[in-house]
């Protein structure tokens, strides 16, 4: 029971549907044809009937509504097409008429399908998306740098992210190589990477996407020509990457300039209390951090590293890996805006003399 009880519980429900409506379909199938001799070919073809709907069901999930409706209009034409050139030869060239046209109408649809999908790229149905949405275009896709960041994990814990989370099947076989890789510090991101989905998964909606592109090279390629494809939004780290999806038109979220927006806000000459944790790449030079993970390096604090103290801002710099921030301990700096006293001079120290 155990053994045979776990492939059960583990199906997802929408398999179960699936199952219930080809068998169901066989039962009504044996039922239509169960007084004549031919019940069982009834019911054989409504199993293989059932199957070809569950596959055209399961093959929508990876065409955007853009070309699932093209590809609809594509077969209208087709079928119109179809009766147009069979209205053009005389009725004695077919001695079946009627499957005749049937094999017309399946080869000017077949046409009509292939030639919309293959232009789907040139053709914009702006004007229909007040009632036609993809449900890709509420997905979003996840670049390399984004899993192995982690962070995405919290902003779905805490319902800033609510779309449907898409892996494509190149991201995980970048991070397979990653993991496999014979660089400590790569290897360490792969396997970082790995694990993150695994935890990321449980908490969000996510999907592998089968998918790929042999003829490009690069997974910022394959993933601006999946967003593209789908509608998707786009995830990620990359400054570079999410600079040339803008130029496609792909809607793209950097987590790095999402973080810096949530920042608080820090300004020179404000004062905090950090913690020192290594020495800085200067001597003398102590590096803590702010909560929000923005890196202080410290002048003269490296006495005091591993403890607490007080710092005030002195400069800011921002690059792409986020913001950098400089200080200087508190006492030194209240050390320099405190004025010092004149020194005291011979003559007036010197006694009087009467």
């Amino acid at each position: 029971m155990g053994a045979l009880g776990a492939p059960v519980a583990n199906m997802q429900p929408i398999w179960i549907i699936r199952l219930l409506f080809v068998l169901t379909l066989t039962l009504c199938g044996y039922w239509i044809g169960r007084s004549s001799a031919t019940g069982l070919e009834f019911s054989a073809t409504a199993f293989v009937l059932g199957l070809f709907i569950v596959a055209v069901e399961y093959a929508t999930r990876i065409l955007s509504t853009k070309r699932i409706v093209l590809g609809i209009i594509g077969a209208f034409f087709g079928l119109a097409f179809s009766r147009l050139f069979y209205d053009t030869f005389p009725r004695e060239m077919f001695p079946e008429p009627q499957a005749s046209l049937t094999a017309f109408n399946l080869l000017f649809m077949y046409f009509g399908i292939v030639v919309a999908l293959r232009n789907a790229d040139r053709i914009s149905l702006n004007r229909l998306r007040f009632f036609v949405t993809s449900p890709k275009e509420d997905s979003i896709l996840l670049d390399t740098s984004v899993i192995i960041d982690g962070r995405i994990r919290d902003l779905y814990l805490m319902g800033f992210l609510s779309k449907n989370a898409i892996v494509p099947t190149f991201v995980l076989d970048e991070l397979q190589a990653l993991a496999d890789s014979r660089d400590a510090g790569k290897r360490h991101n792969g396997r970082k990477g790995l694990e993150n989905l695994d935890e990321f998964k449980e908490v969000a909606p996510m999907q592998i996407f089968e998918k790929d592109y042999p003829d490009q090279n690069g997974v910022d390629q394959k993933l601006i020509s999946l967003a593209k494809e789908i509608g998707a939004w786009m995830l990620t780290n990359d400054y570079n990457l999410a600079k040339v999806a803008a130029l496609h038109n792909i809607r793209v979220m950097n987590l790095n300039q999402v973080a810096a927006a949530l920042r608080p806000t820090i300004t020179v000459g404000d004062q905090v209390v950090i913690q020192l944790t290594r020495e800085g790449k200067d001597p003398g030079q102590g590096v803590g951090h702010l909560e929000d993970g923005s890196m202080v390096v410290v002048d003269d604090a490296k006495e005091q590293i591993g403890e607490l103290i007080p710092v005030t801002i002195v400069s800011m710099m921002h690059t792409n890996a986020g913001r950098l921030v400089f200080g200087r301990k508190l006492d030194d700096s209240m050390e320099a805006m405190t004025p010092r006293p004149l020194a005291e001079t011979p003559e007036a120290t010197a006694p009087t003399s009467n």
